[in-house]
């Protein structure tokens, strides 16, 4: 059984998304993103799919929809939890939950390790991350970088967090 991962950028609000798309534009945090899922295994949302508007190369992009007639080339597409955790049990190389809120919310169970880019800003938006229960989880690392992104400086905290139980998948 491969690890299975959220990975996550989000306000002091929990904020994650506006409107389908980022509230911000901070190179080191996609940076982040690209390094930590490259061949890997991606899971998302058919929302955040069309949002990303493109499969994410060097990684095996896995939508999880509801809708029976959703096809993309490129992507493997499922329709429901047991498919995802099916294929990436089989797998062996990490998967990452990559939004949006509702896999989040679903998968928070279900993840061994979750990393966290909590961006110490507020920004405006739609789409938060759910809440979940910091005493079942172990710091594994945590770090506060400054970085420029929307001709900003803002000061990010990187949480690597791993599941003090594991979860039985």
């Amino acid at each position: 059984m491969s690890k299975l991962s959220i990975i996550v950028a989000m306000d002091e609000n929990r904020l994650i998304g506006n409107n389908g798309k980022l509230p911000w534009y901070i190179p080191w945090d996609l940076k982040y993103f690209k390094e930590k899922t490259m061949f890997k295994n991606i899971v998302m949302g058919r929302n955040t799919y069309e949002s990303i508007g493109n499969v994410l190369p060097n990684r095996t992009n896995i939508v999880l929809t509801s809708d029976l007639n959703f096809k993309s080339e490129g992507c493997i597409v499922v329709n429901n939890i047991e498919d995802v955790l099916q294929y990436i049990d089989k797998s062996d190389i990490e998967s990452f939950i990559i939004g949006g809120s509702s896999l989040y919310e679903q998968f928070i169970p279900l993840v061994d390790e979750m990393y966290i880019n909590l961006i110490q800003h507020t920004f405006k938006g739609d789409s938060y991350f759910p809440s979940y229960d910091e005493n079942d989880w172990d710091i594994c690392t945590e770090e506060t970088v400054e970085v420029t992104g929307d001709k900003t400086v803002y000061k990010i905290k990187t949480k690597h967090l791993i599941k003090k139980i594991k979860t039985q998948r």
